[in-house]
């Protein structure tokens, strides 16, 4: 996963601020270029018009458009590539998949303002976002400060993991020379194949957790908790335990820590 290309999706809320920084900083660090996009929505009526008149939609996108400019020279010293800001009218996945698609995104940055996933920027839409979008999906706290992921944590089953995204997780541990936690997560106790025979892992710093659990979101939250993890990776597949894990902390509010920024793989 050579990360060269980054879309930022921002809300132009107060929280835009340390989201966009937090990302060109990221994008520095692997020496991306960075396209920073806003995406507003008003809903139509029932007859398919939209209830705002056209030249109040005019003056938004003005504004959006300003706005996002100021932000911009607000980072410019933090990367030496040039951004590229998009302002755009629509629904969030399309708009953000027709970009990741034209210029070929290899990773999209949203915003979580803590707590879980369940008050993310994207709101009652996270999960259409992490199962939608054409890339991987990463999703920063509020107020977190960019820093290289020297702990990487991986939690997986196994079932579906393909040595598509072992070649990922590879290419992402030796971008930040970083150190790789794989925690196999499981609710009843046996025993694991052999995870260096199947993925051949003996090139990067990896060590094997087993994480035995009746409650795997909690033996999760707790794992997270003690250990000194930088950057969490999942993938979120349908009908798995990771998408229980993903309802419930919408609904729940309680399986990640605040500070801990999450990636999504793509399946």
């Amino acid at each position: 996963m050579n990360i060269r290309k980054i879309l930022i999706l921002v809300d132009l809320s107060e929280t835009t601020p340390s989201l966009l920084r937090y990302g060109v900083q990221l994008a520095s660090s692997l020496s991306a270029h960075v396209w920073v996009q806003h995406v507003y929505y008003f809903p139509p009526d029932l007859a398919g018009d939209v209830l705002i008149p056209p030249d109040a939609l005019e003056r938004y996108e003005v504004q959006a458009r300003k706005k996002l400019e100021d932000l911009k020279h607000s980072v410019a010293s933090l990367i030496e590539k040039p951004l590229h800001t998009i302002v755009v009218r629509g629904d969030l996945a399309v708009q953000a998949n027709r970009l990741i698609e034209q210029q070929h995104i290899d990773l999209a940055v949203i915003g979580n303002r803590g707590g879980g996933l369940s008050s993310n920027i994207l709101g009652s839409n996270t999960l259409k976002i992490i199962y939608h979008l054409q890339c991987p999906v990463l999703s920063v706290p509020t107020q977190a400060s960019f820093q290289p992921f020297r702990r990487i944590a991986f939690a997986t089953d196994w079932q579906q993991t393909s040595p598509k995204h072992v070649d990922q997780l590879k290419s992402l541990v030796n971008s930040w020379k970083a150190h790789l936690d794989i925690i196999h997560v499981s609710a009843d106790k046996k025993p694991s194949e052999n995870v260096n025979e199947l993925y051949h892992l003996e090139d990067i710093p990896y060590t094997l957790h087993y994480l035995w659990d009746k409650d795997i979101e909690v033996g999760l939250q707790k794992y997270v908790a003690e250990q000194q993890t930088d950057l969490l990776i999942l993938i979120p597949h349908q009908h798995s335990f990771f998408d229980r894990l993903f309802q419930r902390s919408i609904t729940q509010q309680m399986v990640y820590h605040s500070h801990l920024p999450l990636l999504t793989l793509r399946e």
